[in-house]
């Protein structure tokens, strides 16, 4: 399914930040991803992943400012080397278990990765990534296009 072309009526984007592309940045995330990427996710990077993008930016209507970033390869391959690289004990723990995949532009992260709810997309708060994660939805699909998981995406 394309999930550019069938986003929940909850969300709105730019069409101007759909970029088609980046196989070589996305056969990389591919590389480094310490947990198997489902084949929706990799589909959706490559319809954000071209030049000129740093990935996507959903707004929740009518929930203020919410925005749900989910980044381009490019991105993400420089948030995971930023978290493989910071010292912090916790970060490696955790870092080679999941695959980071956008924020919210605030303090929520978006990751991929095993939890209490089985495999699936989840979030936490960046400061405490390891310690408590609510499981979002089973695939990118369930959330971006069935809008499993919005209301726990965008709060605390």
């Amino acid at each position: 399914m394309n999930i550019i072309g069938n986003i929940n009526e909850r969300l709105s984007f730019d069409m101007e930040d759909v970029a088609y592309g980046g196989g070589q940045a996305i056969q990389q995330v591919l590389d480094k991803s310490p947990v198997q990427l489902p084949d929706d996710y990799i589909g959706f990077l490559k319809s954000i992943s071209g030049a000129g993008t740093n990935g996507i930016e959903f707004e929740v209507k009518n929930e203020g400012t919410v925005s749900i970033w989910i980044w381009d390869a490019e991105m993400a391959l420089e948030q995971y080397r930023g978290y493989k690289e910071y010292s912090h004990p916790v970060y490696e723990h955790i870092i080679d278990k999941i695959w980071l995949i956008g924020n919210d532009l605030g303090d929520l992260v978006f990751f991929y990765g095993e939890g209490n709810g089985g495999f699936g997309l989840y979030r936490a708060e960046a400061g405490s990534l390891g310690f408590a994660a609510d499981k979002i939805a089973d695939t990118l699909t369930d959330f971006l296009v069935n809008g499993v998981g919005i209301d726990t995406a965008i709060t605390l």
